[in-house]
């Protein structure tokens, strides 16, 4: 179980903002991290579907290393963990504006973690995390799998931005407070991944919820069952 995150307030607020464009999302993200810093809202959570776009982390790996051919749509820097990714309809991504103690940050990404393993899971696929692993760049392994015909495939990504948000005069402690989040794959075109080397690893480590399940899976059933999974870690962690 996720240790309780000391600073964060009674209430969560969870938006699901459809479908929007990726530069109006970091706008809006970047906006409300400065009001979650100056404590004028409660943590942040946001749903949301972007258009295609590629996003490149802060990562020091060449790009020339991430990118295998020309890319079909738009990409952008962005100052998340990680490397390279894609980001389009079909996949539900959710940022979370969430303030803590500098120490509690691990425990965090492990939770944005289990909430994707967990989503996952209820509905009939069988899914596991890596972060005991290390990748080819010495980086522990994070994100959500699956075992398909005997490789590890990748279904869910995450990477997280933080920033300073002051000192807690009672611990001594930093807060900070983070941005970007998780996306995972449900009806995700994965020929999009076929540019790239997804998170440092080879184009077709990429999977999907559909793929995985044979048939669609319903956007609006998982949106409500990874809502759910963080209602009850928020329940768990009062």
């Amino acid at each position: 179980m996720v240790t309780q995150l000391s600073s964060r307030t009674a209430g969560i607020n969870i938006q699901d903002l459809g479908k929007m464009d990726y530069s109006q999302a970091l706008a809006l993200q970047q906006g409300l991290r400065e009001q979650r810093i100056n404590d004028t809202i409660s943590d942040t959570v946001l749903l949301v579907e972007h258009n295609p776009i590629y996003t490149i982390g802060k990562d020091p790996v060449a790009e020339e290393s991430l990118v295998r051919s020309e890319l079909p749509a738009p990409s952008i820097k962005v100052d998340r963990g990680g490397k390279i990714t894609y980001h389009g309809p079909g996949q539900l991504v959710a940022y979370f504006i969430f303030k803590m103690h500098l120490s509690e940050v691990g425990n965090f990404v492990d939770m944005i973690e289990n909430l994707t393993v967990e989503t996952v899971n209820d509905f009939g696929i069988d899914c596991y995390n890596r972060k005991d692993e290390k990748d080819n760049y010495g980086k522990y392994i994070r994100g959500a799998w699956c075992l398909q015909e005997k490789v590890h495939r990748k279904i869910a990504a995450q990477g997280l931005e933080t920033k300073r948000a002051g000192l807690d005069e009672k611990t001594q402690q930093h807060y900070l407070v983070t941005m970007h989040g998780c996306a995972l794959n449900v009806n995700t075109d994965l020929r999009y991944f076929k540019s790239i080397n997804p998170c440092g690893f080879t184009y077709d480590v990429m999977t999907s919820m559909q793929e995985m399940a044979g048939k669609e899976c319903s956007m609006t059933q998982v949106k409500e069952t990874f809502t759910q999974k963080i209602k009850a870690w928020i329940s768990d962690n009062k």
